[in-house]
C-alpha cells in the first residue's frame, strides 16, 4: 500500500491566491484586522504561493 500523505498534490499559485484574498475579504467585511491566528494562516499562505510561483516557473523553463 502507498501512503496517500506522500503523493498529495500542492495547491498552485491560484488556489493559495484565493485562500489568502478571502482572509482580506473576511476581514474586510467584518470591518477589523486580521486576527493573529489568521496573520500566522496569511504568512504560511504566502510563504507556499512564493514557493509555488518559483516551482510553476522552473517548469516552464
Amino acid at each position: 500500500m502507498s501512503d496517500n500523505h506522500s503523493h498529495r498534490e500542492t495547491p498552485g499559485p491560484t488556489a493559495l491566491n484565493d485562500a489568502i484574498r478571502t482572509l482580506w475579504v473576511r476581514a474586510g467585511a467584518e470591518r477589523r484586522p486580521l486576527t493573529a491566528d489568521e496573520q500566522r494562516i496569511y504568512q504560511v499562505l504566502v510563504a507556499a504561493w512564493t514557493d509555488a510561483v518559483q516551482t510553476e516557473q522552473e517548469l516552464v523553463a
